[in-house]
């Protein structure tokens, strides 16, 4: 098996399932009992927490722990709205974010919200001279992801931040899920972050949102008060120190995993660049963890059915994107539903080798002519 589907699931690092594990058989208290096996789970949270909110140079008490991205990113677009339905009903997006963040806003505008999407350069970044011209005084929201999920493109977080702190009554919010672990970026300007540990070799089932200025919001799942009045619902220690854990271990070698990995994706684009009908979507202020391209000719299905038949695994699109829908991040960058239809996405890992890359661009290769 050769699989190139890390933007979708990683694998779980063995020493973030023996943690879990452990933690799970030594606490077995509720953290929030006030006897003393419950206060040493807390404790044990707690620690996490505070490990976790200082990569994100914040405070323990900005962690809020959840059961993935997607409630994260629903948790603080619904709550911001609501809290702040008094001040403003306006929210701006981008043309690349992910489902997560686009349900939660058409949801909203159906609630009479305005929502404005922002195009993309021809270097698949948000256009900041658009986002200036789009804020306003009732703006509440400003939401981009720090790294698009189908291309890999790194949007420039620090100079957005820099435009929406002119704007008091909105709050700024990027969705991580596909830069942590993988790109160093500073978050000091973002009021929110979300992300989950499952893409960079956690666990699944698991989230974080982090409100690093702790900005008021009405929460999804109301109940008694957990590790925050944020979300309700008993806290797992386990899982708050195996997402610690999997943040330690991926970001303790980042550079080393990122200039391997930046290798692999040079020595790809090398290889599929000789084939006329292939045109490279990912731009070049991309992660090199993914690599996004299309047929001009060729149907992406049958390609990709082809690779399974020789059980190589990777991705049309984003795994929570719709099926049988052009790709809304190569049809922002290119402006070609043509390309748009016919994308694939190959993500990396520091765990791919080179042999499994030349395996990969044998079949690939192969396939190709076979299918021309």
């Amino acid at each position: 098996m050769i699989y190139l589907d890390y933007a979708a699931n990683t694998p779980v690092d063995k020493e973030v399932l023996n943690n879990y594990m452990e933690i799970t058989n030594k606490y077995i208290a509720n953290p929030n009992s006030s006897h003393p096996i419950g206060l040493e789970a807390k404790l044990v949270i707690d620690e996490s927490s505070r490990y976790i909110a200082n990569y994100f140079k914040t405070s323990l008490e900005s962690v809020i722990y959840t059961s993935g991205s997607s409630e994260s990113n629903n948790l603080v677009i619904k709550g911001i709205a609501e809290y702040k339905k008094d001040k403003g009903k306006h929210i701006i997006i981008s043309s690349i974010e992910h489902s997560s963040i686009v349900a939660p806003c058409n949801y909203l505008a159906n609630q009479g919200y305005e929502i404005t999407v922002l195009p993309l350069t021809k270097e698949g970044k948000v256009d900041l001279e658009v986002l200036k011209k789009s804020l306003k005084d009732d703006t509440i929201l400003v939401s981009i992801c720090t790294v698009d999920s189908e291309l890999g493109t790194i949007q420039p977080i620090k100079e957005i931040s820099d435009i929406v702190s002119l704007y008091p009554n909105c709050s700024f919010h990027t969705d991580a899920t596909q830069a942590i672990g993988k790109i160093d970026m500073d978050y000091t300007g973002c009021d929110f972050i979300t992300f989950t540990p499952h893409k960079f070799y956690g666990l699944n089932g698991m989230g974080v949102l982090i409100n690093r200025h702790n900005q008021k919001l009405i929460p999804l799942i109301h109940g008694g008060r957990s590790t925050t009045i944020y979300r309700s619902g008993t806290p797992v220690t386990a899982n708050a120190t195996s997402t610690a854990k999997a943040l330690y271990l991926a970001t303790t070698n980042l550079q080393e995993r990122f200039n391997y990995i930046m290798n692999l994706k040079k020595y790809l684009i090398k290889e599929l660049e000789m084939m006329s009908d292939i045109h490279i979507n990912s731009p070049v202020n991309s992660i090199p963890n993914i690599l996004n391209l299309s047929f001009t000719t060729i149907n992406n299905q049958d390609f990709v059915n082809k690779l399974v038949e020789k059980e190589i695994y990777l991705s049309i699109t984003s795994a929570c994107s719709l099926k049988n829908i052009p790709s809304k991040s190569v049809l922002a960058i290119t402006g070609s539903k043509e390309l748009a239809s016919n994308s694939l996405r190959i993500s990396l890992s520091h765990l791919t080798t080179k042999d499994e890359i030349d395996k990969f661009l044998q079949e690939f290769q192969r396939i190709y002519k076979e299918l021309s």
